[in-house]
């Protein structure tokens, strides 16, 4: 009985090695997607923040509104961590709260419609993944818009 034990374990030498040699690259590969998608959701909710700062920048007053130029740097100097990101700002007005865009200031809204002002700034980034990775794509533009009425 005791040596029919022995023969057990010297058939199963080296066995934890090779189950672990084939399943470190499976491990490697999980480990690089989650760094990944950490990396891939930081991204977004800095553009998300980065859209919103530039529009309430701008949002401020209705001279603010005008000011693209300033919103768009104060959306890049939140965005800083993201070396490529951009950020486009415009101003519009609309009759009512989901009229059609007009060219301030709005001449056309009734006093049941009455004008507002809106600034919206868009950011973009465009996403690089540490490593290539089969079925995935290695470069992925993300865009977050931020709309504000003016105050």
């Amino acid at each position: 009985m005791i040596h029919k034990s022995r023969t057990k374990r010297s058939d199963e030498r080296g066995s934890a090695f090779v189950e672990l040699a084939l399943f470190t690259p499976v491990l490697l590969l999980m480990m690089v997607g989650a760094l990944d998608f950490a990396r891939v959701y930081y991204a977004d909710i800095t553009l998300a923040n980065a859209a919103e700062v530039g529009a309430l920048y701008g949002s401020r007053s209705v001279s603010g509104s005008s000011d693209t130029a300033g919103m768009q740097t104060a959306a890049t100097n939140d965005g800083k961590d993201l070396a490529s990101m951009t950020a486009v700002a415009t101003n519009y007005c609309a009759c009512g709260a989901s009229g059609a865009h007009q060219t301030c200031p709005a001449t056309s809204c009734t006093g049941a419609n009455p004008a507002h002002r809106y600034v919206k700034v868009q950011t973009t980034y465009t996403f690089n993944t540490l490593f290539p990775i089969p079925g995935i794509p290695a470069t992925v533009p993300i865009t977050r818009t931020a709309t504000i009425r003016v105050q």
